[in-house]
């Protein structure tokens, strides 16, 4: 990849940003406030526990945000983290993240100590899904679907290939606590290996969007289940990803073991213009390479992991089916021979089947959101965030461009 990438609206050139230079002790930083277009924005140079820290100590007061927010959800992590089996599950996720990513458990300790909060109430949240799925009679009181669609509202993606571009489009959806906290950071770790990435407050960096400086793209979509195993956290593997050194590396790490909860990545690279679906839960994992045009959101499809017996059938019904069959229909429509990338924004921003559209806003008890739309095209090397709702962003042109 040609690191000399211009970026003609890049959040993170230079002369945007307040820099904010600190000693050797916390590293570099440098901030920039959000606008209409973009998001708040924090580039960092540190050790793993110095980029946590900064995380923590700029973000600190959206983590709270959130936790207040969604006191009730964040009290019942606690309450799970706090039981018996839950602190003997919690040990066996930091053992084994201790065992095989050590740094990355830096990278959480530092956002913890930068953010003023205690290491178990961020952690809580880093392995929210696996708690939750581990002990989900905590989820009393509410029906299942509608707490775990509060919970976890999901994502749509659609990737497109012709003989002339290669396109990957993805919502990124999430509870609407997040709707105004949510920021990009671009990071360059000890390993070298330069990314950004899209932000949850108070969840370790890789769920959103994000690329790398050796061109490896990911994306996400949340699978649900109702239990979960003895293994590497979810978003620890997320977080993996963002330094591979390329797309290969970037599938490997996806499909690294012990692995405790499904999951979902998009891997495509600038580089040599791969583009790989990757299903996984503890015990499989199948890697496919689509083509033409091809879409996901949040359930199992492939032939293998679909077997998987603890997918959360009440959650696939529901949110994810529905986002689902309005991009199947809507695809159908289309013609690719005369695709735009418009054409495919504009399917992101439906809000048929709502509140479960592809556009997501909260409507009664469904708190879903959709946070932000990635736009990467593969052969131009860019890629476009637009700010909230694509319904909107799009239309009024509300976005960046980002890269090295």
């Amino acid at each position: 990849m040609d690191r000399r990438i211009f970026l003609k609206t890049s959040l993170f050139a230079p002369f945007c940003l307040k820099e904010i230079l600190l000693g050797a002790k916390e590293g570099k930083v440098f901030y920039t406030g959000a606008t209409q277009k973009s998001f708040e924005a924090l580039e960092i140079k540190g050790t793993y526990h110095q980029i946590g820290y900064q995380i923590g100590k700029r973000f600190g007061k959206h983590i709270e945000k959130v936790i207040r927010r969604r006191s009730d959800w964040h009290s019942k992590l606690l309450t799970i983290l706090n039981s018996r089996e839950g602190r003997d599950y919690s040990k066996e996720l930091l053992r084994l993240t201790q065992k095989y990513f050590p740094h990355l458990l830096q990278e959480i300790r530092g956002m913890a100590d930068g953010a003023g909060i205690s290491f178990h109430r961020i952690w809580a949240m880093c392995i929210k899904s696996e708690l939750l799925a581990r002990m989900p009679q905590q989820l009393s009181g509410e029906t299942c679907v509608q707490a775990r669609e509060s919970i976890m509202p999901g994502c749509s993606t659609i990737f497109f290939r012709d003989k002339n571009n290669a396109w990957l489009f993805h919502n990124e959806d999430g509870n609407a606590a997040y709707q105004d906290v949510m920021f990009m950071t671009k990071v360059t770790p000890p390993s070298g290996v330069r990314f950004i990435s899209m932000v949850y407050p108070g969840i370790i960096t890789g769920n959103g969007p994000n690329l790398n400086d050796r061109g490896v793209i990911q994306t996400t979509n949340y699978i649900g289940s109702t239990k979960s195993q003895t293994g590497i956290p979810r978003y620890v593997i997320s977080r993996a990803v963002l330094e591979a050194k390329d797309a290969k590396e970037a599938v490997e790490i996806t499909t690294c073991q012990p692995r405790c909860y499904p999951s979902h990545h998009h891997i495509a690279s600038f580089t040599d213009q791969t583009y790989y679906s990757i299903e996984t839960t503890p015990e499989e994992e199948q890697i496919e390479e689509p083509d033409g045009v091809y879409f996901h959101t949040n359930h199992l499809i492939f032939d293998r992991t679909k077997r998987y017996k603890y997918e959360d059938n009440a959650y696939k019904n529901t949110s994810s089916l529905s986002r689902y069959e309005v991009i199947q229909e809507r695809l159908l429509k289309l013609n690719p021979d005369y695709a735009k990338p418009g054409d495919f924004l504009d399917i992101l921003s439906s809000h048929q089947n709502a509140p479960y559209s592809p556009c997501r806003h909260p409507e009664g008890d469904v708190q879903g959101a959709t946070l932000g739309t990635a736009f990467f095209d593969l052969k131009k090397r860019s890629f476009r965030i637009y700010k909230g709702n694509p319904c909107g962003a799009v239309e009024n042109q509300r976005y960046v461009e980002l890269g090295f």
